[in-house]
């Protein structure tokens, strides 16, 4: 399975443009799964008054439900990124795409959408591409820059480099 993330500060289109990545390898036939680190405080949604729900409520530390087309796993504990990697790993997966967790250390795509959040370049690691808006902040850069206002017309050129390796 092939990891990669998308990182960057909040409101980049870390969430966009994972959607993007998403519907294009899905469309070309490879199983793609995601992980979303939810880093704004407070915990992910869930569907209140399920049954699922209510088992966490009573005390469960892990609820599924299992649809005719779907299964569905809620873990009321934290794990650590490795771990739930190591869980992903388990499945017959082509690609895991992985938005947030900056520290981490898997390949990643790196968003800036102003001057000030260059810095994050050299704060983080294994960077293998960066997305923008405006290119003069990034002119001279050692990795591949992508002009994030044409993505949407044309992803291709992005999957096709997170690909490359594989």
């Amino acid at each position: 399975m092939q990891i990669c993330q998308i990182a960057g500060y909040k409101n980049t289109g870390k969430t966009t443009l994972m959607n993007q990545l998403i519907h294009y390898f899905s469309a070309q036939n490879l199983k793609v799964a995601s992980l979303k680190h939810h880093g704004h405080g407070g915990e992910p949604d869930k569907v209140r008054g399920s049954d699922s729900s209510k088992h966490l409520e009573s005390g469960s530390l892990m609820s599924g439900v299992q649809g005719e087309e779907q299964t569905q796993l809620t873990l009321q504990m934290p794990f650590e990124l490795e771990t739930l990697v190591n869980l992903y790993e388990k499945f017959p997966l082509d690609l895991l795409l992985i938005e947030g967790y900056k520290k981490a250390h898997y390949r990643k795509i790196v968003l800036i959408k102003n001057e000030a959040e260059v810095s994050l370049l050299r704060e983080i690691s294994n960077i293998i591409a960066i997305g923008t808006w405006d290119m003069k902040w990034l002119e001279n850069q050692e990795y591949p820059v992508f002009d994030m206002n044409h993505l949407h017309k044309d992803i291709s050129a992005l999957a096709d480099y997170i690909r490359r390796d594989f």
